[in-house]
């Protein structure tokens, strides 16, 4: 079953709170609603009650648990959600009516992905950079987690500080899915640092790893779009990178570059980095072309 309610949008996060302590009558509904998003918008309570096997009085408490005053407050949530869902969509569509050319298209993409960087470059504290490398070069254990096109970051940062960092590092969800991650980060405490990456739409389980981690005392650092990321309230440093794009539902370039500058940064504040190069340039000779 697809859960097109499955990024981050009140309504998804009401259902996923209380969906532990549900009822099997209230879970057949939220389950309803979450795969079929866009007919429950548009049914009455009625129609609802029925596809999803309850009674009408089943999905008004139901509603109530979510915490809406009624039935039409919750459709109006739920349509809510499903304008979040789909707007990368209709972005997409609207952008692409107004390109004129292929061309136009590549020129547009790159003066985008210039403005992100900027703004990422403008949004910088030299006090919190240097905070955030210390913590780094500091850390006992570094956790990374991402998933999505946010992976590809992790993958990058995590080579980078592995060759860098004397602290072991784990990217916790490179492999299997969040039950292993968990059992990774369940092992932090404090002295560990765990870098949490996601962009618009943001992944719920990275969100949940990062609160996991601060709840076992780990220091959080967060690589996201903006301060009103659900990461950005986790974190104790914080890297903004925007990531809008005139037709993806996300740019990653401002997110690689801020990577980039971070594992840069913390290379030059290691005295043996040039070392450190050298050995991994011997290694790999055999592998260069030229």
């Amino acid at each position: 079953m697809i859960h097109a309610l499955k990024p981050t949008t009140d309504l998804a996060n009401r259902i996923a709170r209380i969906y532990p302590s549900l009822s099997n009558g209230h879970r057949r509904i939220a389950d309803h609603v979450l795969g079929f998003p866009l007919e429950s918008a548009t049914a009455s309570i009625e129609v609802l009650a029925e596809r999803s096997g309850a009674s009408n009085a089943t999905v008004t408490r139901f509603v109530r648990a979510l915490g809406y005053a009624s039935y039409g407050e919750f459709r109006v949530a739920l349509s809510d959600a499903l304008r979040l869902a789909m707007q990368p969509v209709d972005d997409f569509a609207d952008a692409r009516a107004m390109t004129e050319s292929a061309s136009g298209t590549f020129i547009a993409a790159l003066k985008m992905q210039r403005a992100n960087i900027e703004e990422a470059m403008a949004a910088l504290d030299p006090a919190s950079i240097a905070g955030l490398v210390a913590a780094i070069l500091g850390a006992r254990r570094i956790f990374i987690i991402a998933s999505g096109a946010s992976h590809h970051v992790a993958s990058f940062i995590e080579d980078g500080l592995a060759l860098y960092c004397e602290a072991d590092v784990v990217f916790a969800t490179a492999r299997g899915g969040p039950e292993r991650a968990f059992r990774h980060l369940n092992a932090a405490g404090p002295g560990d640092l765990t870098i949490a990456i996601s962009v618009p739409r943001y992944s719920r389980t990275t969100v949940q790893l990062a609160s996991h981690s601060r709840e076992k005392g780990a220091t959080v650092v967060a690589l996201t779009d903006g301060p009103t990321s659900p990461l950005a309230p986790i974190a104790d440093f914080a890297l903004f990178a925007p990531a809008r794009s005139p037709l993806l539902p996300n740019s990653p370039t401002a997110v690689f570059a801020l990577a980039d500058a971070l594992i840069t940064a913390i290379a030059r504040e290691r005295p043996d980095a040039v070392e450190a190069l050298k050995d991994l340039s011997r290694s790999l000779l055999w592998t260069f072309q030229h």
